[in-house]
């Protein structure tokens, strides 16, 4: 297995601009497939339209004020391009919206199309295709047309809702991860599944435990990274992984705690898992928490690292503070090459 080239750099480090009337930090990221735009997601459904190649000033986006919407959680957002708008998901008690994004003046627009409710929404490396999290199935939705192509269902009983979704780089496998640390895993133009036998390794999380992201590389391996909340302001995080195509005993499943930090996330390639400290110190490290780079570029005593999200090229990382500063990283930029040795 290849790494990137590693070379953790900060290019923002900005406070949110305040003629835009929002305060509050991010809680929701979004970066376009290409990673020249990220949408953040602000309490009261206020979003925020970012140039990366700061080519243009940040645009406010609000929506959901006119709808039913307008009072409900957003769990999760995916940005198909300034053309292609926006999608939220609410979870499985409401259906997920598709917004238009209009002119500065005009922010965004509700569309027509009709979306199903879902927990998360992923998309494509490429943006062609959209995979919602529709409670005990998935739904794989073309990009432009905003059409459902597949629906995936699994081939065992299923105990929790799906919570996190993952396309692979090459389109051909789809995964997601329930509550339970549970995987299943389809592949998109075969009838491969595969779920993943917990208990039967003796691996049960107990209550309280939540995924907040998963990756998914062809190669036969699937992460997500877990929080559960253990005191006011205090949370505990979860690596867990599991290589979906070994035959046999299904040994390859674990699950390891990180020790104390603020956030944790997997790269959708799951080449590397990335750490916050709360002051805002990051770290990548591998899937035996083996160290391959950091970087104290971005942390600060002031404001405490709330919040965070990777872009699907796994090369953008993006965090919100307490203060409402937005700090964005471009942590690497040439891809990996299967061919050169372990950079540790």
């Amino acid at each position: 297995m290849g790494y990137p080239h590693f070379a953790p750099t900060l290019l923002w480090n900005l406070p949110l601009p305040s003629e835009l009337g929002i305060n509050k930090p991010a809680d929701i990221f979004a970066f376009s497939p290409d990673d020249k735009l990220l949408l953040t997601l602000h309490e009261e459904q206020n979003a925020i339209l970012w140039d990366l190649a700061a080519n243009s000033l940040p645009r406010k986006l609000g929506f959901g004020r006119d709808n039913a919407c307008s009072r409900l959680s957003v769990k999760a957002a995916a940005l198909l391009g300034e053309s292609g708008g926006f999608l939220v998901v609410f979870g499985v008690g409401h259906p997920a919206q598709h917004y238009d994004i209009l002119n500065e003046a005009a922010g965004s627009r509700l569309s027509e199309h009709v979306l199903p409710a879902a927990n998360d929404v992923s998309i494509s490396r490429d943006g062609r295709l959209i995979v919602l999290t529709t409670g005990t199935t998935m739904e794989l939705w073309d990009a432009q047309s905003l059409q459902r192509t597949q629906v995936l269902t699994a081939r065992v009983e299923i105990h929790s809702p799906f919570e996190k979704a993952a396309i692979s780089q090459d389109e051909k496998y789809a995964a997601a991860v329930d509550a339970e640390g549970r995987f299943s895993v389809w592949g998109l133009a075969d009838d491969f599944f595969k779920a993943s036998r917990n208990k039967e390794v003796g691996i049960e999380l107990g209550v309280g435990w939540s995924p907040t992201s998963i990756g998914l590389n062809e190669q036969g391996f699937v992460m997500a990274v877990l929080r559960k909340r253990t005191s006011p302001g205090q949370d505990s995080w979860m690596l867990m992984s599991w290589g979906y195509k070994y035959e046999g005993p299904d040994n390859t499943l674990y699950a390891k705690e990180y020790s104390s930090c603020a956030l944790a996330c997997v790269a959708p390639s799951t080449e590397f898992n990335v750490v916050l400290t709360p002051k805002g110190h990051l770290s990548g490290r591998d899937s035996a928490f083996w160290r391959l780079f950091a970087t104290g570029q971005g942390a600060s005593k002031k404001g405490k690292v709330v919040s965070s999200g990777i872009s699907g090229s796994s090369k953008m990382l993006a965090a919100a503070r307490t203060n409402g500063r937005l700090a964005v990283w471009r942590l690497y930029t040439k891809d990996a090459d299967p061919n050169e040795p372990y950079p540790g």
